[in-house]
């Protein structure tokens, strides 16, 4: 026998009395209660709805967990989520909703990648495209990611997206789309030229004025030469050169602003303290808002927990207290 409307809907429902409520925090008030089982609630329809439009269940099954279990908890994550968009609206720096889950996802399909995390992989593919992203927008956060991830997160981003790739849409049907346009904060905008050093790829080796021409770059646009470009130019000069003439054609079509918030992200995952400062310095100098770089390193803590925070602290806590003072970048010895 089918089951009815009503069937399906009384087995999604949740309320105060139901066994999955058994193992709520005793301190909850009977509102926080009733506020957790009906989020628990629309969190089951929610995944089923997006499992039928991305073709994957993984929201669905992932949030059992909390949700079947423990919505107290379930609800507090929730909250902790919210603060990501009010920290922004209250600073007057962003308020659409659109554009905070736009570029915190930018930092997921990296971590994804780099963590060899297929289905999230996937996920994050088909939120983009719902998003308004491109395909080649998305493959440049694939070009970056293989910096560090290698042939291996290639192989993973091939087993989770390749299949999709040959004909993937740019206009996807309007029941995953989010938007008509990717919403990306004021001033962000793309500047292929902004990565560029000048090199000269004319020759293989690292000419004199290679070197020149990127601790200039690094001058100009960080305020110091980082100390693994540093042993990198002076051990195998050449390797580098080349290492950095891809690194500078990855982004063609995605806002250059898009770099400084994934390094962020990417090295306060690792507690690389000089990369860490590096990204945020080049934020400063392209013009993301403090708001976003503080918005970074938490959604960071957020998602792998608060280890890297004093790493952060140590890198560019002086950085983040002097924001708003003169522009002259910060000095910085590099290791």
């Amino acid at each position: 026998m089918d089951a009815t409307s009503a069937d399906i809907a009384d087995a999604f429902r949740l309320d105060v009395d139901s066994p999955e409520m058994d193992h709520v925090d005793a301190d909850f008030t009977p509102a926080e209660r009733a506020e957790a089982a009906e989020l628990a609630t629309r969190r089951r329809a929610y995944g089923l709805s997006r499992g039928l439009d991305r073709g994957h269940f993984y929201q669905l099954t992932a949030d059992s967990i909390v949700f079947d279990h423990r919505p107290d908890f379930g609800l507090r994550t929730r909250q902790g989520l919210e603060t990501f968009i009010h920290r922004l609206r209250s600073t007057d720096t962003e308020d659409s909703r659109d554009t905070e889950m736009l570029v915190e996802s930018l930092g997921h399909l990296v971590m994804y990648v780099r963590d060899g995390w297929e289905t999230g992989i996937y996920n994050e593919f088909r939120h983009f495209q719902g998003r308004g992203l491109t395909k080649q927008q998305i493959l440049e956060l694939v070009m970056y990611a293989n910096l560090s991830a290698g042939i291996r997160g290639l192989k993973q981003v091939y087993n989770a997206v390749g299949s999709h790739l040959v004909d993937w849409s740019d206009t996807p049907p309007s029941r995953i789309r989010i938007g008509q346009a990717a919403a990306w904060p004021a001033g962000w905008e793309p500047d292929p030229a902004a990565f560029k050093a000048g090199l000269d790829l004319s020759v293989t080796p690292m000419t004199d004025g290679d070197r020149d021409r990127i601790e200039t770059w690094y001058l100009r646009n960080v305020g110091f030469v980082p100390g693994s470009v540093t042993f990198a130019m002076t051990y195998h000069p050449e390797f580098y050169k080349w290492h950095r003439a891809r690194w500078e054609i990855i982004f063609q079509t995605l806002p250059k602003q898009v770099l400084p918030y994934v390094m962020i992200r990417e090295h306060a995952a690792t507690g690389f303290e000089e990369g860490i400062r590096e990204a945020v310095l080049l934020a400063k100098h392209w013009g993301v808002a403090k708001e976003w770089v503080v918005h970074a390193v938490m959604v960071n803590a957020y998602f792998t927990g608060f280890d890297q925070l004093a790493a952060v602290n140590r890198a560019v806590g002086d950085v983040l207290a002097e924001w708003d003072g003169p522009p002259a970048l910060p000095e910085h010895e590099s290791g």
